[in-house]
C-alpha cells in the first residue's frame, strides 16, 4: 500500500518504472492526435517506402534526438510491429503513453536501471517476430555515443541491425542533454535505412559499438 501523500505514478522501488496516472490520459490522447497530425505534414524522402522485413526482425537503431520521428517510421516503413526500449524515468513514462497511442509497444529499462530485465524482454519480443527499437545513446547520454546494449541483443537473438539515418531539413532543438530535435511542420526529412550484419564471431562489443557509432553518425549527418 502506498504511503499517504506519495504521488500515484511514483515507483514502489528504485528499479520500478514510472507510469502515467490514469487521469492524465484525458489530455494525453488529444495531444497524441496533435502529434499524429504534425507527423503527417512531414515530407519523407529517401528510403521512405515499405522496407522488406519478411526475413525476420531487426535491431533498429536511431539516435535519441530523432525519437520524434519513430512512430511515423514504424507505421510507414515496416510490416512488422516495433517494440521500443524506453527509460524507466518520468519522461520515459510519457513517451510510453504517446508511443502506445501510435502503435508502438514499450519495454522499460536502460543501462543503469532494469537493464538485464529489459534485454530479456526485448529478446522475447524479437523471438515473437517484432523489431526491437533502441536509441544507443539513451536514456541520458552522452549524445551520439554508442552503448553496447544493442550489441548484446543482436548476439542473443542472432538478428542483424538496421540503422535509421535521419536528417531534418529544418528543426527546432530543445535544451536537453541530446538537443532533442523537433522537425518543423511541412518540412523535408531525409531517411536512410542501412542493414548491418550481426557481430562477427570474435569481434568485441567495443569494436562493434565503435563501427556502428561511426556509421550511424555518418547517416544522420553527425559525423565528427
Amino acid at each position: 500500500m502506498r504511503e499517504k501523500g506519495v504521488p500515484e505514478n511514483r515507483p514502489d522501488s528504485p528499479d520500478a518504472p514510472f507510469v502515467v496516472p490514469w487521469y492524465h490520459w484525458i489530455w494525453v490522447a488529444p495531444f497524441a492526435l496533435v502529434l499524429r497530425l504534425w507527423l503527417a505534414t512531414l515530407r519523407l524522402r529517401g528510403d521512405a517506402g515499405r522496407h522488406d522485413d519478411s526475413e525476420g526482425p531487426s535491431v533498429l537503431l536511431l539516435w535519441h534526438d530523432k525519437l520524434f520521428l519513430a512512430p511515423l517510421i514504424a507505421q510507414k516503413c515496416f510490416g512488422r510491429k516495433v517494440s521500443a526500449l524506453i527509460s524507466t524515468s518520468k519522461d520515459g513514462a510519457w513517451l510510453v503513453a504517446f508511443f502506445k497511442l501510435m502503435g508502438i509497444t514499450a519495454v522499460r529499462g536502460s543501462s543503469n536501471r532494469r537493464g538485464a530485465a529489459a534485454l530479456i524482454a526485448l529478446t522475447r519480443a524479437m523471438r515473437d517476430g517484432l523489431h526491437a527499437g533502441i536509441t544507443p545513446d539513451g536514456p541520458k547520454g552522452p549524445a551520439l555515443v554508442f552503448k553496447p546494449g544493442a550489441v548484446s541483443l543482436s548476439r542473443l537473438t542472432r538478428r542483424p541491425f538496421l540503422l535509421l539515418g535521419i536528417r531534418y531539413a529544418s528543426c527546432y532543438r530543445l535544451g536537453s542533454w541530446d538537443r532533442f530535435a523537433l522537425p518543423m511542420p511541412f518540412s523535408r526529412v531525409e531517411l536512410t535505412l542501412v542493414r548491418e550484419a550481426m557481430p562477427a564471431e570474435g569481434e568485441s562489443d567495443e569494436s562493434v559499438s565503435a563501427r556502428l557509432q561511426s556509421r550511424l553518425r555518418e547517416l544522420s549527418g553527425d559525423a565528427v
